[in-house]
């Protein structure tokens, strides 16, 4: 785990982040709806990136729905729509989400599936980039013959 926290730093100092330990296990059921919604809402990438700085500087717990709830209204959303969404729909579109995700065989971040192929690690994107440009690049790469 230790290396863990160390390798994230890296890349979090080379974008200008702070990345700490976190404190505990936390269920992340409201920032990830708060997630869905600011898509809906057309804010996801300011509510994403507040989420992630906020948390790995310690200033939010995710599993605060006030906090979460504040964060969606300084970006433009409802906070009684997003309640709402999270005492309503919520629960189920997260878990359906998960399941697929599950099933395509997702099991950490950042994974990326193109054409059914998955790619683990954001030192995987180069060549998701190639395969996006070239498909045809999977046949090789998989062992499959082309002939």
């Amino acid at each position: 785990m230790r290396y863990l926290y160390m390798d994230a730093r890296r890349f979090g100092n080379v974008q200008g982040l702070t990345i700490k330990g976190t404190r505990r296990i936390y269920d992340a059921f409201y920032s990830s709806a708060g997630m869905l919604f600011a898509q809906r809402g057309g804010f996801f990438r300011p509510y994403h990136d507040a989420v992630f700085r906020r948390f790995w500087n310690h200033d939010i717990e995710l599993d605060d729905l006030a906090a979460i709830s504040g964060i969606v209204t300084e970006f433009g959303g409802s906070a009684g729509d997003f309640e709402a969404y999270v005492e309503g729909p919520a629960r189920a579109e997260h878990d359906r989400i998960i399941d697929e995700a599950e099933s395509l065989g997702v099991f950490g971040v950042p994974t990326m599936v193109f054409n059914g192929e998955l790619f683990w690690g954001g030192d995987r994107i180069p060549q998701l980039i190639e395969r996006i440009r070239d498909p045809s690049t999977a046949d090789l790469a998989l062992g499959r013959n082309r002939a």
